[in-house]
């Protein structure tokens, strides 16, 4: 639960402001008063929640609606015709699939900064590696292997070989061409649809119990946590990638990767992460601790702590053989389509899915991608400083 407020909370850092077509405006559109920016996303997440899927839906529609042409939700594409109905099912998933990957592709994907992160630091992997083997562990120095210079420090060693042997810098970051060749506004609709659909993914892949996509996932979170400094969970998360591809056994990581979450109730679509099942019990256990009173000692917690799932099996299985339905509460599935429809017909008319170059907004100056502000010096530092770890926390 609380990686999701986290996700929430950055989404709605950017929506302070009341420029036509960011989420703030959407929200005063279908009068969502309970949603009130990051400050107020653990107070009320639902309604945080529900807002963030209906306009991540309305996006969708809007997206859909000016690639095919669609003037009206109701109304006919004048792109990309074709009787639907008489195709038959291979072909009908096919022709939505094509649908959808240009969509992603033409609304979403405007930057691609993500895939220069791989090749830029196996690069500097490979430097880090060739220094490394330069070090004279008799001299307790850096010997350079063209002149034989030594260096103290690793730093001067670096410099020396770029000003007199040509090595690449790869120390400084690319730099972002801010002209007035990019759309800053359909960026910021790329943005929110990208991480808002890395959001809903992950979600359904929590609910399905389904591993590899959570492993696939977790390295786009963890350049999303890293760049909102939410610490623990880059670390955690990158603690289960390095466990998931490098420390454990090919048993054990599979073992490891397909058991992170729990279905309490059995069914399809019912499991739950792991922490939440931990602070689920820890609410249970506190419950039954303050039923205590002044009686609690230290042996009666652990005593009530053991015996939760245990109490938890016998009330099923009497339950069960009494043939009583377990008392529950429901919440009537409300339907949103007409909030939906408000939001897509704001975002067409403000042009939203067209790619304008010069366009801003007057209080998001120069917008740029999340992803694209990810430093690749940091983050390589980061993550050696982590390996160097693990080598010696894992033994």
């Amino acid at each position: 639960m609380k990686k999701k407020q986290i996700i929430y909370q950055q989404f709605y850092k950017t929506s302070s402001t009341i420029d036509r077509g960011t989420l703030s405006q959407l929200r005063n559109i279908v009068h969502r008063v309970d949603v009130q920016g990051p400050d107020r996303v653990i107070d009320s997440y639902r309604a945080h929640a529900a807002f963030l899927n209906d306009c991540l839906d309305a996006f969708i529609v809007g997206a859909c609606m000016h690639h095919l042409g669609i003037e009206d939700v109701g109304a006919e594409p004048k792109r990309k015709k074709v009787l639907f109905e008489a195709l038959p099912s291979v072909d009908k998933r096919k022709f939505l699939e094509d649908i959808a990957s240009e969509i992603q592709h033409k609304y979403i994907n405007l930057q691609n900064d993500v895939h220069t992160l791989e090749p830029r630091s196996q690069d500097l992997d490979l430097q880090e590696l060739q220094i490394k083997e330069m070090f004279n562990s008799t001299e307790q120095k850096y010997l350079c292997t063209n002149c034989n210079k030594a260096y103290k420090m690793r730093g001067h060693l670096k410099n020396h070989l770029i000003k007199e042997h040509s090595w690449q810098d790869l120390r400084q970051d690319l730099q972002k061409d801010q002209s007035k060749t990019i759309d800053h506004i359909a960026l910021y609709r790329a943005y929110f649809m990208k991480c808002a659909l890395l959001l809903r993914d992950t979600q359904d892949a929590y609910s399905m119990g389904d591993g590899d996509r959570l492993a696939e996932n977790a390295k786009f979170q963890m350049l999303l946590s890293g760049i909102g400094n939410h610490t623990k969970y880059q670390l955690w998360l990158f603690r289960f990638l390095a466990n998931c591809h490098c420390l454990l056994s090919p048993k054990d990581a599979y073992e490891y990767k397909w058991n992170i979450t729990t279905n309490l109730k059995g069914g399809t679509g019912h499991n739950i992460p792991n922490d939440n099942l931990v602070e689920i019990l820890v609410h249970r256990l506190k419950v039954k601790l303050q039923a205590q009173g002044a009686n609690v000692t230290y042996a009666s917690a652990r005593k009530a702590a053991m015996s939760l799932q245990v109490q938890d099996e016998i009330k099923e299985n009497m339950m069960a053989q009494c043939e009583m339905k377990p008392k529950g509460t429901s919440r009537t599935a409300t339907s949103m389509r007409t909030d939906i429809n408000l939001i897509t017909n704001e975002l067409v008319a403000e042009n939203v899915f067209d790619y304008i170059p010069g366009r801003q907004f007057e209080n998001f100056k120069n917008f740029t991608d999340l992803f694209a502000k990810v430093k690749i010096m940091e983050l390589h530092k980061w993550i050696t400083k982590q390996k160097e770890r693990l080598s010696y926390e894992t033994i």
